[in-house]
């Protein structure tokens, strides 16, 4: 009797490793494995590229613009860059580098916490502060983490929309390719950098319209938020139902981020309801984005699930970008992968070693 009900107990211990590995195998597969890849293009190929074509008449213009937009929906990730749509480059008729002239300097001045040059101010802010407040949710999960806040905030001015730059890990778009943010920073000599979207994560797979650096690598539906940023500066967070890829060529949409969801209502003001799921409201360590005018952003780390920071519920973040006086702002993925580099050094405390990472965020010098 008893050699039998060890060996049902060995068989069913084997069939749950198996169907272990049988999960693990297809998860990695679908999600690890790096497949389906299109090298990025380079931001300067880009920008020579659509700054150096002639001006078609208003029909075949939007012809051919009609014709690039149904390219990007139904592009396959076949490997190949040839055909991928690129956006109008419509810049700001302002100067920037005399807009901002009072944050810029004639050569490069630097600390720990700032950065400025000809193009270039960034100054880091470092704040915490007790909110008296638990986070019970998943059953008092996070409870044990208590109610501080700890989170560095980057004021940034640039003189050039290229100043503000993405990146895909290892320089290709497609599922399963990620790297370390402080090895992309590198590569890409940027000043700062955050983590991005995660944009071929789970829930978001083939989700969603991702423009970078005026490419359009993918024009899908979505039911998230899509945050764009565009050629001129401005920023402009849409609802489903308003993605239209021919507009976005159109308006010159620069950046694309499909994440979210979105803080700030149009008024500037802050958000109490979120366009997401009940996971994301919860607080947890925060990457986001802020954006004040053209030209002018900021980015946010917030750190968690730590004794000295427990994370940010989605209204706290909201309230703060408020106060900040930003007119929109976004949040990024999160969790581990909320991760900021300044000047080659970490300037934010997580909760775990360096995660690897699926894109980013870099301030860098830009193009001339």
């Amino acid at each position: 009797m008893k050699r039998n009900r060890k060996k049902k107990v060995m068989v069913l211990v084997a069939d749950l490793l198996s169907a272990a590995l049988l999960l693990g195998g297809i998860y990695g597969f679908n999600y690890l494995l790096p497949q389906k890849g299109i090298q990025a293009q380079t931001l300067s190929s880009v920008q020579a590229f659509s700054e150096t074509q002639d001006t078609p008449s208003s029909d075949s213009e939007s012809s051919a613009s009609a014709g690039e937009a149904q390219k990007a929906e139904d592009t396959e990730l076949t490997g190949d860059t040839e055909g991928l749509p690129s956006t109008k480059v419509l810049r700001d008729a302002q100067d920037w580098h005399q807009k901002f002239s009072d944050k810029f300097t004639d050569t490069v001045v630097s600390t720990d916490t700032s950065y400025s040059s000809p193009n270039l101010s960034v100054q880091l802010t470092y704040n915490s502060y007790d909110t008296n407040k638990l986070d019970h949710t998943q059953n008092g999960k996070h409870e044990k983490y208590g109610s501080k806040i700890s989170y560095v905030l980057a004021d940034i001015y640039v003189g050039d929309i290229t100043c503000l730059q993405t990146c895909f890990a290892q320089d290709m778009y497609g599922v399963g390719y990620s790297e370390k943010l402080s090895d992309i920073s590198e590569r890409m000599k940027s000043v700062l950098a955050v983590n991005g979207d995660s944009y071929s994560n789970s829930r978001h797979k083939n989700n969603g319209t991702i423009i970078r650096n005026g490419v359009i690598y993918r024009a899908q539906p979505t039911d998230m938020e899509t945050c764009v940023l565009n050629w001129d500066g401005t920023m402009k967070i849409y609802n489903p139902e308003e993605i239209d890829t021919q507009k976005l060529i159109d308006s010159g949409a620069y950046q694309s981020w499909i994440f979210g969801p979105s803080l700030l209502d149009e008024d500037g003001k802050a958000k109490d309801t979120f366009r997401t799921w009940s996971y994301i409201t919860e607080s947890h360590p925060r990457t986001a984005i802020g954006y004040y005018e053209p030209g002018h952003y900021c980015l946010l780390v917030v750190d968690g699930r730590q004794k000295d920071s427990r994370g940010m519920f989605l209204e706290e973040m909201a309230a703060l970008f408020e106060q900040l006086g930003c007119r929109a702002a976004y949040n990024l993925d999160g969790g581990h992968c909320s991760f900021m580099t300044f000047q080659g050094q970490v300037a934010n405390h997580p909760y775990k070693p360096e995660h690897t990472v699926e894109d980013g965020l870099f301030i860098t010098e830009g193009i001339s």
